[in-house]
């Protein structure tokens, strides 16, 4: 649902300056710097997920994507890591605005952005990555691409392209106040978001055609919010446009569950999905709750690892 350009991204990592005392202090929530007209809100606890079980396996196989993977090999030259990442918050509008906030042990360090500088000119022909602007508040960085990033302090990182530029400027000189996107703010009132991961987002056509699940087409607007301390414990929430689509994606939601059921049986992994989880309607909202433990979720990681090194198609 993201479409960031990772490369772009971290070439707005360079050293900060630290903002005069007359600049508004970083809020608290970093989400409230997003631009109101957000349509999908992605926040990731980094530290506190890396340190799980659960992250410190999924941590390491992100590096199979070759984009990826070429981005953290510049962090890692930098002696940066995601272990070294305290959050992430992305979001995006269905035009181009695209918005992060990357907070980071290191970020905004002179090393960090000699060494940053160095490896993206050598792999951009000498090319510099980006252009210092004047700004009141924060360094500010125009990137090659046109989208522009300010750097708050040694460990936070804002970055913003598109229709979100001025508004997150705006946001960042307290010219605008700050405020949780007012598009999705009954996502927002439905959505817990103390675990490692959380998603509110409305759903557009685009969005309904490539979700993976059959009540995609039929839905207005989700929220996730996943925790891995102890295994894995997801809520979701589903919006409908009407009680018909509503009763729909409840009965998808039911059969989607059974269905995961009936895989972890094939599977070989002793569990208790269908005791543990629930689904119904609050509100005119689907919701649903998923628990795995931490048995659970070692017996599945072992079986498919088994099934992908020959033992039957996953």
């Amino acid at each position: 649902m993201f479409a960031l350009d990772t490369l772009g991204l971290i070439a707005a990592l360079t050293a900060a300056n630290i903002a005069p005392p007359t600049c508004p202090s970083f809020p608290a929530d970093p989400a409230e710097l997003v631009p109101s007209t957000a349509t999908v809100v992605l926040g990731v606890d980094v530290d506190a997920l890396a340190q799980t079980p659960a992250g410190k396996a999924l941590l390491p196989a992100l590096r199979a994507d070759l984009q990826l993977s070429e981005a953290l090999e510049i962090l890692d030259d930098c002696q940066l890591s995601l272990e070294r990442t305290y959050a992430l918050t992305l979001a995006r509008d269905p035009g181009d605005g695209r918005f992060a906030v990357v907070q980071a042990r290191g970020i905004g360090t002179s090393q960090t952005a000699a060494c940053l500088a160095a490896e993206l000119r050598a792999r951009n022909d000498g090319a510099p990555p980006w252009t210092v602007e004047p700004q009141t508040c924060a360094t500010s960085l125009a990137l090659a691409d046109g989208s522009r990033a300010w750097l708050i302090n040694d460990y936070t990182l804002v970055w913003a392209s598109g229709s979100f530029i001025d508004p997150v400027s705006a946001r960042l000189e307290a010219r605008e106040p700050l405020a949780l996107p007012s598009t999705l703010a009954r996502e927002f009132s439905r959505l817990d978001r103390s675990g490692h991961l959380w998603l509110a987002a409305q759903l557009d056509d685009h969005d309904r055609q490539t979700l993976p699940f059959p009540w995609a087409q039929e839905a207005s607007s989700i929220t996730a919010a996943i925790d891995l301390a102890k295994g894995l414990h997801a809520t979701f929430t589903i919006s409908a446009p009407n009680v018909a689509a509503t009763a729909n994606i409840r009965e998808l939601t039911i059969a989607g569950l059974l269905d995961l059921d009936a895989r972890l049986d094939e599977y070989g992994v002793e569990h208790q999905l269908r005791e543990r989880a629930r689904v119904g309607i609050v509100d005119g909202v689907v919701g649903a709750e998923l628990t795995l433990n931490q048995a659970e979720l070692h017996s599945i990681r072992t079986n498919i690892a088994e099934k992908l090194h020959g033992r039957g198609p996953v």
